[in-house]
């Protein structure tokens, strides 16, 4: 081969060598613009994520403060129309914070008492605004409960704080944005989550939250006259109808003819349901009463008013002592099983030992006569499911409600690190099915 011909195989390889060289060069750079632009794009996705989830938060925490100055008002309030409005505006800021909370990186756990104590709130005023539309102003149980709403809301408002800070200054930790690990700052604004007390609403038990839209079970019988209704409110408030005058009436669910009754005790509001002629609640306007018969009596005394009244066999289950009345819960007995969901809550004055108020709309929701109260398990067994650091002192079998339905339970009262707790098993399955802690204060007694 002439020297020619090798100095061109030789030129002709460096050349395909440089184009190989050139091209991966053209790759690499290709490559690294790529990944650039990908980072770029991660950090601007990031960046994006962080600013919703910092909105949201601050939405969330606006709300929270809107809430507790609307229920400072509240407490403050002295006409229908106020107090209305603000009952209205309360109930679309509980929703929108329980909706804002669903969007926050926050675990199930962490969220879901902060969620329910603001859909409880939210139905809570609510039932409040259509009591004082429809006449009737805020309660001292009403004013009591409002003020422990106000408290819980602080509370959760200064956690939520606390959270959002920590948002802004460590906004996302350096891994997989799409389901990766953001535990680092949301533990440290969970750290003090269990401890806000979020209360349990409306009468303030175990499982008398548990309310339906559906048709009442309970209001059953045929249309009456108002002064068929004038008839019943007498009989209720323990007075004779030449004392009943005619209130205002309520409409919705539960319509009712109102009256005003003047009775030993004082002049009260009595609302009988058109349905049947069933009280859906009395109450008095006075709240004040001085204490000179015992608890155990107005308990006893309550027992036989339900029984005169028609409400059949009840037993207390939950009960409260403050300005002179014991307040207390009474729930429904079938063949030995006590039935949550039937929950009528009595007012009794300490001072001549007579009931001057009742709230029945739970009862007249789901009062119905239950087909299958034979449990699977034995109390024994059902004990044998919960954990043996629970000291229990009774148990129980009763219905209690759920959002599916209703279950069939053994409940049994024990303690625990020397605090009294409510827990409930299923009869049928063993399953663990609600825990409560009962926190007594000087008033009563407090389901957590």
């Amino acid at each position: 081969m002439s020297e020619g011909n090798v100095m061109k195989r030789i030129m002709r390889k460096i050349g395909i060598k440089q184009a190989m060289t050139a091209v991966f060069a053209g790759l690499l750079c290709i490559s690294l613009g790529a990944n650039a632009w990908q980072s770029v794009r991660n950090r601007e996705l990031k960046n994006r994520l962080t600013m919703q989830r910092q909105r949201e938060m601050a939405d969330v925490v606006a709300a929270m403060a809107d809430i507790e100055v609307n229920l400072q008002k509240l407490l403050i309030a002295s006409g229908a129309a106020q107090s209305v409005s603000l009952l209205g505006e309360t109930a679309l800021l509980a929703q929108h914070v329980e909706s804002g909370l669903s969007r926050l990186p926050l675990s199930a756990e962490a969220a879901s008492g902060a969620m329910k104590f603001a859909g409880q709130m939210g139905e809570y005023v609510l039932t409040l605004a259509t009591q004082v539309s429809g006449g009737s102003m805020l309660t001292t149980d009403d004013e009591r409960q409002i003020e422990d709403m106000l408290t819980a809301c602080q509370g959760l408002n200064a956690h939520l704080m606390s959270v959002g800070e920590r948002l802004y200054t460590d906004p996302l930790p350096d891994v997989d944005m799409y389901g990766g690990d953001f535990s680092p700052w949301i533990q440290d604004g969970e750290s003090g989550n269990s401890a806000i007390p979020y209360p349990s609403l409306i009468y303030d038990g175990p499982f008398s939250d548990g309310r339906s839209d559906a048709q009442p079970l309970g209001l059953t019988g045929e249309r009456i006259t108002r002064e068929q209704a004038r008839e019943a409110a007498a009989r209720f408030a323990g007075t004779t109808t030449d004392q009943v005058k005619d209130g205002a009436d309520s409409g919705g669910r539960f319509e009712a003819f109102g009256f005003e009754a003047t009775t030993p005790y004082g002049r009260t509001n009595v609302q009988v349901t058109g349905q049947g002629g069933h009280l859906l609640w009395m109450m008095p306007e006075q709240a004040e009463f001085a204490q000179r018969i015992t608890q155990e009596e107005c308990l006893r005394n309550a027992q036989v008013w339900l029984a005169d009244m028609g409400f059949g066999q009840m037993e207390s289950c939950f009960v409260q002592q403050y300005d002179g009345m014991v307040v207390a819960n009474f729930a429904s007995v079938q063949d030995g099983v006590l039935l949550y969901p039937d929950q009528v809550k009595v007012q009794v004055s300490m001072d001549s030992g007579t009931v001057v108020g009742a709230e029945c709309s739970q009862y007249l929701t789901n009062h119905t006569r239950r087909t299958d109260l034979e449990p699977e398990l034995t109390q024994q067994q059902a004990q044998q499911m919960l954990s043996d650091r629970l000291e229990v002192r009774s148990g129980r079998l009763c219905i209690i409600p759920q959002e599916s339905g209703e279950r069939l339970c053994w409940g049994f009262e024990g303690t625990f690190a020397g605090e009294d707790y409510w827990a409930f098993v299923d009869a049928e399955t063993g399953e663990a099915v609600q825990i409560l802690r009962v926190a007594n204060t000087q008033d009563g007694q407090t389901a957590i």
